[in-house]
């Protein structure tokens, strides 16, 4: 991801615009890979070294935020730990000891810093040059680059692209997508994707095969404003999966906090950096359906629970639609994310009002809804605390037969 000083979009009467590159320009294709091969070579040293091999590559004038911005997309694919298997803490500790007791006992000012390194060499069964090695290990400069993912010096430039629209999008006060022409399994999977990555939002249906979504951004939210426009700007690559869509973010950008507007269409060219993998199930997810089938109950549970019109006030697409083998009864839960509390009331509200008869509502405690609050809430809600319990659930459906 971009961060603001590595973007430097124009911003006119017409909205913000995006001084985007061109994928197939020769010269960044031999940036790109120039770039690849330095990090690739840099595998196994510390990041003080890749650190200055790119001071001394990269450029000023014009082309640096480009360069800059390459580099930091190549960085987010390193991964760096602390060299070695002695802890960098534990090495200085028995350094300063010795360097005390070593002052102490001489009767001019200082000591020799090689004897303190040697008794302290001895004490944790290691080398002078070892205690040397893993005694400021820790510091960020000195960590070791141990992995790298490698990747193809087109596919850096398409991935440049798009994280330019994400730093936008991290500065959002609302998005609102409108998508059309894809089948019924790809909208299921743009509509999990929204409720992985917790977005708050709202699906409408403007046709047989046309849906407006509206998306809350980080900029219209009390608290944790930066993870969750983190996972507003993740969202984006989904998107670009599609075929026909049109994306209008209203942004404030800045230090002045400059309203303006920000489009995206598959006009401007961005290409997806990821493949089409499915329904993206998150962990939490797929053990509580775990867990739910291992009580051997006579529901059956599924995450394909379709999509429910909320009368003509928007649409649903529960998380899960349990089945009862005997009778035939069906039962959906919707779980709630990253909700404010006035969303949450209005939400659970218009699901009371439009949604299916047997509905079970999800409510994390971590909402920041008041107990009160919690307990004056319309409709059927399950409070949990980090994920539902099957058990409970079963509990409640068992009620609602």
């Amino acid at each position: 991801m971009l961060t603001s000083d590595l973007v430097r979009p124009r911003i006119r009467k017409d909205g913000l615009h995006l001084p985007y590159i061109d994928p197939q320009d020769a010269g960044l294709l031999a940036l790109s890979e120039t770039l690849l091969t330095l990090f690739e070579r840099c595998r196994g040293r510390e990041r003080r070294e890749l650190e200055a091999e790119l001071h001394d590559f990269l450029s000023a004038g014009a082309a640096f935020l480009v360069h800059r911005g390459l580099s930091k997309l190549l960085y987010d694919r390193c991964v760096f730990e602390t060299a070695g298997e002695q802890d960098p803490a534990t090495v200085r500790e028995g350094v300063f000891a010795a360097a005390a007791d070593a002052y102490r006992a001489e009767d001019r000012a200082g000591f020799d810093r090689d004897a303190v390194l040697a008794k302290t060499g001895e004490t944790l069964s290691l080398s002078a040059e070892e205690i040397e090695r893993y005694l400021y290990a820790d510091l960020k400069d000195a960590e070791i680059m141990t992995d790298f993912k490698p990747c193809s010096a087109s596919w850096l430039l398409h991935r440049y692209n798009v994280a330019l629209a994400q730093a936008v999008l991290l500065r959002a006060t609302g998005m609102d997508l409108v998508i059309e022409g894809e089948t019924p399994a790809r909208y299921r999977e743009v509509f999990r994707k929204l409720k992985f990555f917790q977005l708050l939002h709202d699906i409408h249906r403007d046709g047989p095969d046309r849906y407006r979504i509206h998306i809350d951004g980080p900029l219209s939210l009390f608290r944790s404003s930066q993870r969750y426009g983190l996972q507003m700007a993740q969202f984006l690559p989904t998107v670009l999966h599609g075929r026909t869509w049109a994306l209008t973010a209203s942004v404030l950008w800045g230090v002045e906090r400059r309203e303006t507007v920000f489009r995206l269409s598959p006009t401007v060219g961005l290409q997806p950096i990821g493949h089409i993998t499915g329904q993206w199930v998150p962990e939490e997810v797929a053990w509580f359906e775990e867990q739910f089938r291992k009580l051997n109950t006579e529901w059956e549970i599924t995450s394909e629970a379709g999509i429910l019109p909320l009368g003509g006030q928007g649409l649903l697409a529960p998380d899960y639609r349990f089945t009862h083998h005997p009778t035939g009864k069906t039962v959906y839960m919707e779980i709630l994310g990253f909700w404010r509390r006035g969303s949450v009331r209005s939400r659970i509200e218009l699901l009371r009002r439009h949604g299916p008869p047997n509905l079970i509502v999800g409510l994390a405690k971590d909402l920041g809804v008041d107990e009160e609050e919690m307990e004056a809430l319309p409709g059927e809600v399950y409070v949990f605390r980090t994920t539902p319990i099957a058990r409970e659930i079963a509990k409640i459906m068992e009620g609602m037969r």
